[in-house]
């Protein structure tokens, strides 16, 4: 077995289960019972890249600070979440359905910190590159690995999660056994390499003054504390000191959401929150995060959690049923 392998089930402090189904049986899955998370990590290996699938209920609250030791076994890992409630500190970023995680394991210092709330989903497809193969691979191109390294996801972040979604849920849907499944994860492999390199060939040029950056995150700020509230749009252009057009092109370069996506994603996040952790009814909570029509604020929801807020508050009562299976569950 892998080097990798045998950090897995040190890790997870759990031999490989044989029996779940639920993923190719082309790579390892390991059926997890701990007291903060239940589910299931899987993950396929080749010589130069790893696959995987972290499947969980997260029964507490997890804080991770330790990275570092992922930097032995890959370079660049990019995970499309499926389903998640967190955030990512050092840059601040929200984990939510539809977005992408992203971690440079050569580079990526001591501040960093990584959060899971508790009685939510984390579902997350990922493909994190060797660094060797990935350094081969664009100098064939022509393109240098360090500028690579540090900005292929900071910009056009949102059409490159896009663009990773299909197939990340082709590789999700995956059922088939070696050596058919050999051939399809190395080709999806290889398609996910090509979307982001496009998507850094193809990247818009971003230069905002420190002046801007400021003004835009003190209306960031001002949105985080107010998104319960109908903002006018002059107010945040008395804040930020710019006219309308500006305010709007450049918020929209650096936090790649309109302002009134961004408004709408806090709000929806502070819901789930509410959702998972009261007992406040959903007209209730939709009138907290400033909703006045309950139709509406579910629409909003199903579009921004990919779930209606009547699904979490069932899962917040039962729990989650966890796909292990029953060898493992015993």
């Amino acid at each position: 077995m892998s080097r990798y392998y045998e950090f897995v089930k040190e890790f997870m402090a759990c031999e490989e289960c044989r029996h779940d189904p639920k993923y190719s049986s082309a790579g390892h899955t390991f059926c997890i019972h701990a007291d903060d998370r239940e589910g299931i990590y899987w993950f396929y290996e080749s010589d130069n890249f790893i696959i995987d699938i972290h499947d969980f209920f997260i029964k507490k609250e997890i804080v991770d600070e330790d990275a570092t030791i992922m930097s032995d076994y890959m370079s660049v890992y990019s995970s499309y979440i499926v389903s998640a409630n967190g955030e990512t500190f050092n840059p601040y970023r929200t984990l939510e359905p539809h977005s992408l995680y992203v971690l440079d394991f050569y580079d990526i210092g001591d501040n960093y910190r990584f959060l899971l709330h508790g009685n939510s989903t984390y579902l997350g497809v990922a493909v994190a590159f060797k660094k060797e193969f990935l350094e081969a691979h664009l100098k064939t191109l022509g393109v240098a690995p360090e500028p690579f390294f540090s900005d292929v996801f900071s910009n056009n972040r949102s059409i490159l999660t896009k663009s990773l979604e299909p197939i990340a849920m082709d590789i999700l849907n995956c059922k088939m056994e070696a050596p058919a499944a050999n051939i399809f994860f190395e080709a999806k492999a290889k398609e996910w390499m090509s979307r982001m390199i496009d998507a850094y060939l193809n990247r818009k040029e971003v230069s905002i003054s420190p002046d801007d950056e400021e003004a835009l995150e003190n209306v960031a700020n001002y949105l985080d504390d107010h998104y319960a509230l109908n903002v006018h749009q002059q107010t945040l252009e008395k804040i930020s000191t710019m006219s309308g057009t500006k305010l709007k092109k450049l918020f929209k370069e650096k936090y790649q959401l309109s302002i009134t996506e961004y408004t709408q994603r806090r709000r929806m996040n502070m819901a789930e929150v509410l959702l998972l952790n009261t007992p406040l009814s959903i007209k209730e909570i939709a009138e907290s995060v400033g909703y006045s029509s309950h139709s509406k604020f579910s629409a909003y929801f199903k579009k921004y959690k990919g779930m209606y807020p009547r699904e979490v508050r069932k899962l917040s009562k039962e729990g989650r049923e966890v796909a292990t299976c029953e060898q493992c569950d015993k």
